[in-house]
């Protein structure tokens, strides 16, 4: 009973810094992370300050995933701090219960809130994204962009490659430059070549102007050739689409995420910068209970229960851990290392020394 009051006791002492750790971070995060790009789309793309304010509370849930981890090391940090300053670390061990005892609450916080950040990766985070996407795609068509450049974007069916689609340049609806070419059972059937293609957003349709149609026989060779003046294709992506672009990895969640990279890998194209970012949906949110080792043993000292104190400690904490899921995640896209090692490697690195910390601190 008593160590079950004990139990109780120092998860309420992470709990009310936790809170002020979500807080904390959350203000630095939202400016650094959402708020430039929002300003730029105001300034420069002309997006209403209301959708502005939409997308910015979609956003959020991407950040608050990296925040977890942070308000978990300052929680953790914060409560031993406290803790060792009032004696009570030494009255709890005086006691016969030892440092290791201790941090079983801790471990059992730290493993939540890693499984909370996991279920914020794999439901909320892809679809707040998809929500703050159609956002943007929505302002983009009203506000579209004077110059796009070298339009390239794929048209998937089923898993396949169905059409190639190319633009020299995207002028608001207006396309220079069109090149389509469509596929069809493995092979490349079809290639158009037009002057420019306009958009006719009432029909929902593409209209080609001067171009060839070139047909293609199954052993490759040019078996027919047509011109026209104006034709109109039904292609899924409107002048906002091209300008949005692909999917990004943390629009969709891990099973999703392993579909796309087997589809890309079929296109050819390198996948190790998303074969580790699908890792890091697990590495990130399980670095809250690696910091949970980590901050508790850190906090001993009586001078770190400072909030302040804390606070600074923290950053400096999670800069170095960032700067080691960067450095990995570049050596792991020059294939030094796999994808997992490359996304797990800080987590791995951060334990020991947090392993290393309560050991001495424990002696």
């Amino acid at each position: 009973m008593m160590i079950k009051i004990i139990d109780k006791y120092i998860v309420k002492e992470i709990f009310d810094p936790f809170l002020f750790g979500l807080g904390a971070f959350s203000a630095i995060l939202s400016a650094s992370m959402i708020l430039f790009d929002l300003v730029r789309a105001v300034i420069i793309r002309g997006m209403p300050l209301y959708i502005a304010a939409q997308v910015f509370v979609y956003k959020m849930p991407s950040v608050v995933v990296y925040i977890f981890p942070m308000a978990t090391l300052l929680a953790t940090l914060l409560a031993f701090g406290r803790l060792s300053s009032s004696s009570e670390i030494v009255a709890f061990r005086a006691g016969g219960i030892s440092l290791y005892r201790m941090l079983i609450p801790v471990l059992v916080f730290g493993f939540t809130i890693s499984l909370i950040t996991f279920s914020f990766y794999e439901v909320v985070v892809p679809q707040s994204e998809k929500a703050a996407k159609d956002l943007m795609v929505e302002s983009s068509a009203r506000h579209t962009p004077k110059i796009q450049d070298n339009v390239l974007v794929p048209e998937i069916v089923h898993g396949k490659l169905t059409r190639m689609f190319y633009a020299s340049k995207l002028k608001g609806n207006i396309m220079e430059g069109v090149v389509v070419q469509e596929f069809s059972d493995n092979r490349l059937s079809q290639i158009i070549n037009a002057k420019e293609a306009k958009w006719e957003k009432e029909k929902d349709t593409w209209l080609f102007k001067d171009g060839t149609i070139y047909l293609i026989s199954e052993d490759g060779e040019y078996k027919h050739t047509i011109k026209f003046k104006e034709q109109r294709m039904t292609i899924k992506y409107s002048p906002a689409d091209f300008y949005i672009g692909e999917r990004k990895p943390e629009e969709m969640n891990m099973r999703e995420l392993s579909k796309y990279i087997a589809l890309k890998t079929k296109m050819g194209t390198d996948t190790a910068d998303l074969k580790i970012q699908f890792h890091l949906k697990g590495a990130i949110p399980f670095a809250c209970l690696v910091f949970a080792l980590l901050g508790a043993p850190l906090g001993l000292s009586p001078q770190r229960s400072a909030s302040s104190i804390g606070l600074g400690i923290s950053v400096l904490i999670i800069f170095f851990y960032y700067v080691l899921t960067f450095m990995f995640m570049a050596i792991g896209e020059l294939k030094l290392l796999s994808p997992f090692i490359a996304a797990w490697a800080p987590n791995i690195i951060i334990a020991g020394l947090g392993g290393f910390i309560l050991y001495r601190s424990a002696q």
